[in-house]
């Protein structure tokens, strides 16, 4: 399967059960997402020859480019401060991000037809982040954020889940489907 696109970058904070989650929200436009993953590792050779290899989950970075980092949904994230008067946010070193469920569309192409696969994880923290710029010189460009997040195992030791659809409205409806709602529409 080839990826052939990257949509609607999505999420919901945990609710305080460890399993549910809140309103299912956009994070931003999806611009990339990369994911590498922390695994612990052991080796057993015996006889010379290697007899068993296992590879663990630890935990993850998730980094996505994003096309706007629209204060209401990061102070949110990030639990910082907002002045409701004059909508000022501020970071402090007391902020404490929230743990949330993060899920994506990739459109792929296979077999010569589109395919939809979503990518759903678990339990994600964003972190604290500062966007770049630069001066616009001879050439206008864009320059967007990126924000970073750690990925955790949620208390059944899951951290990922994804599924292929073949049409994009299949896949949208599974991806909201993937942030489980508490049966009393709250949970925390």
């Amino acid at each position: 399967m080839a990826g052939i696109g990257l949509k609607r970058f999505r999420y919901a904070k945990l609710n305080d059960d460890g399993k549910t989650y809140g309103e299912v929200k956009t994070l931003a436009g999806a611009i990339e997402c990369k994911v590498s993953l922390d695994l612990s590792e052991a080796t057993l050779y015996a006889d010379d020859t290697i007899r068993e290899q296992v590879s663990l989950f630890k935990n993850g970075t998730l980094t996505a480019g994003i096309d706007d980092d629209d204060d209401a949904v990061f102070a949110e994230l990030l639990g910082k401060t907002v002045d409701k008067e004059t909508g000022v946010v501020t970071s402090n070193v007391s902020d404490t991000p929230i743990y949330v469920g993060f899920g994506h569309v990739v459109p792929k192409m296979v077999g010569g037809k589109r395919k939809y696969k979503v990518e759903f994880f678990h339990k994600v923290k964003f972190k604290p982040f500062m966007t770049d710029a630069k001066t616009k010189g001879d050439n206008l460009e864009f320059t967007t954020p990126s924000v970073e997040a750690t990925i955790f195992e949620d208390e059944d030791g899951n951290w990922e889940k994804h599924k292929v659809y073949d049409t994009e409205s299949e896949a949208n409806t599974a991806l909201e489907g993937f942030f489980v709602q508490a049966a009393s529409g709250g949970g925390e």
